[in-house]
């Protein structure tokens, strides 16, 4: 006999068409590509995969960047200002990854049954997060504007090496200085994000959730956008002059006859593609989901597609350490020195005791046959 009862949901697609046409202001509206309107199913799979993808890539920049801050805390390296600098750039990076792992980690601890409209856990669990999302938000302007601060310097140095101005910006003391200035102007930058952030009590069941689609948020978000673009477009600005500066000093060097070649200008040009890509598609993404998707219901679906910008931005924290080895000999010598030095300690140790070995034997003998 044929069952009457009606299952609501029996289908994944019956859901989805369910929950957009709600009577719900925020969801109705025209679809600004009607292909994401026809594929949702396909959409959301992409965006499964992106999320699965970028907390992969957490893991691996996380202790990448633990590798990268050990070698750059050598003696050889932190006394020198721009891989001092870079220290405070790593340790932005590792947190970016671990605020990633840490909700990861949550979520295999304790979560509630996870809803198509979002994840929905107990308040400390939403604590915890929201203190990672703070701590996220610090580390990313923090690390832009400090990798911005190493191309500025650098080209200055360049261009003006006799000046005692460009030569006091230059010694380590000033990068200390500069480090603590923008953590604590990005530590109010990313305060605003977790003063007005609201939790609010899912009705019907035991957790709570973050308030969705709030004023503030897309303000903060275009803001924080207009920074990173504000930040991409100034590093490719400086990158631009430290090339002219550098073609300027070459041809002078070769009129004196003295040629000084260094791989530090190259590290940081090409460190700049790799920070222009990343906060260029960050800042892409807020820019055009507040002023091309607004008022649309791509708007919603947009704004998950920021696991992609994420996971750029991750992979150019771990680029880092790969181009400081290949196009820093000074940063090659450190990680030689750190390995090879102890395994070559070992070997001056073994062939120490072995040359000690037959030394006492012959000393055992003589005061043997004299007694």
């Amino acid at each position: 006999m044929k069952s009457t009862t009606i299952n609501i949901y029996s289908k994944y697609k019956d859901y989805i068409e369910d929950y957009y046409n709600a009577e719900e202001g925020t969801r109705q509206g025209d679809w600004l590509f009607s292909i994401i309107e026809k594929h949702l199913l396909l959409f959301y799979e992409i965006v499964k995969i992106l999320k699965l993808v970028y907390e992969i890539a957490s893991f691996l920049s996380f202790f990448i960047n633990l590798f990268h801050l050990l070698i750059l805390t050598r003696k050889a390296l932190r006394t020198h200002l721009i891989y001092l600098v870079m220290i405070g750039i790593c340790t932005c990076d590792i947190l970016q990854s671990l605020g990633n792992l840490t909700k990861i980690l949550m979520t295999w601890i304790y979560q509630f049954e996870i809803c198509f409209t979002g994840e929905y856990y107990k308040y400390s669990h939403m604590i915890v997060i929201l203190l990672t999302k703070t701590a996220q938000i610090m580390s990313r302007r923090c690390s832009s504007f400090l990798a911005l601060y190493i191309a500025s310097v650098r080209s200055l140095s360049v261009m003006f090496p006799m000046s005692n101005i460009v030569t006091r910006w230059t010694t380590p003391k000033s990068g200390i200085c500069v480090m603590i200035l923008v953590g604590i102007i990005c530590a109010a930058w990313s305060f605003v994000f977790f003063k007005n952030t609201e939790l609010e009590k899912v009705l019907y069941y035991v957790p709570y959730k973050f308030k969705e689609n709030q004023e503030w948020e897309f303000t903060y978000y275009l803001i924080d956008g207009y920074l990173a673009m504000f930040v991409s477009i100034s590093y490719v600005i400086v990158a631009f002059a430290l090339v002219i500066a550098l073609a300027v000093a070459k041809r002078r060097s070769r009129n004196l006859k003295h040629e000084n070649k260094s791989n530090t200008s190259a590290m940081i040009i090409f460190m700049t593609a790799t920070v222009f890509i990343s906060e260029t598609s960050y800042a892409a993404l807020y820019l055009l989901n507040n002023d091309v998707f607004q008022d649309f219901n791509d708007q919603d679906l947009f704004k998950q597609l920021d696991s992609f910008v994420l996971t750029i931005l991750i992979l150019n924290s771990t680029v880092h350490c790969i181009v400081c080895f290949f196009m820093s000999s000074q940063y090659r010598d450190t990680v030689k020195g750190l390995f090879w030095r102890k395994r070559q300690e070992k070997e001056n140790t073994a062939s120490v005791e072995k040359s000690t070995v037959p030394l006492t034997e012959k000393s055992t003998k003589s005061s043997s046959t004299s007694n």
